[in-house]
């Protein structure tokens, strides 16, 4: 989002018209979503994400920091309460605060994973096959299978 922030209150009302307020404070967005699960809202002629631009229309910042991301205090990704947001480097939100909270793309919760938790069991008992076989049979490569058997992807849970 470029340019000075549109914050009219025509604005304002067009995004709170996909906004249930609860009593726990959450702002809930019932407006269209991405693949992500993220709110979308068309903002400043592009579509944004609707948490970000809930920052900038209800003055809690004038402009985003470049390189750092919006992440949910309460830990609910369709709540788009400015009140709610803060800002922390990519690395702290993508890393350990993802894991706690089961929003990271990992394993069968990845929408693109060509894997589930039983294929990666069948997988892994399977020691001794030839990994080009495997890779075939799973539809993957055979460097995915290598991680995979090693237990550098797919780890198992501690």
């Amino acid at each position: 989002m470029s340019g000075a922030p549109d914050t009219s209150d025509d604005t304002k009302n067009r995004f709170l018209k996909y906004v249930e307020k609860r009593e726990d404070g959450c702002w809930i967005w019932k407006g269209s979503k991405a693949i992500t699960g993220y709110s979308n809202f068309f903002y400043m002629g592009k579509t944004s994400l609707a948490h970000r631009v809930s920052l900038l229309l209800f003055g809690v910042k004038k402009v985003l920091n470049g390189g750092l991301s919006c992440c949910h205090s309460c830990r609910n990704r369709d709540c788009v309460n400015p009140a709610h947001i803060e800002e922390k480097t990519r690395e702290q939100n993508n890393g350990a605060d993802k894991r706690r909270d089961g929003t990271d793309c990992s394993g069968d919760k990845c929408h693109f994973s060509k894997l589930n938790w039983q294929t990666v069991k069948e997988i892994r008992e399977c020691e001794g096959v030839n990994q080009g076989f495997l890779a075939e049979q799973y539809g993957v490569t055979r460097s995915c299978i290598s991680s995979v058997m090693r237990n550098k992807t797919w780890k198992t849970k501690e």
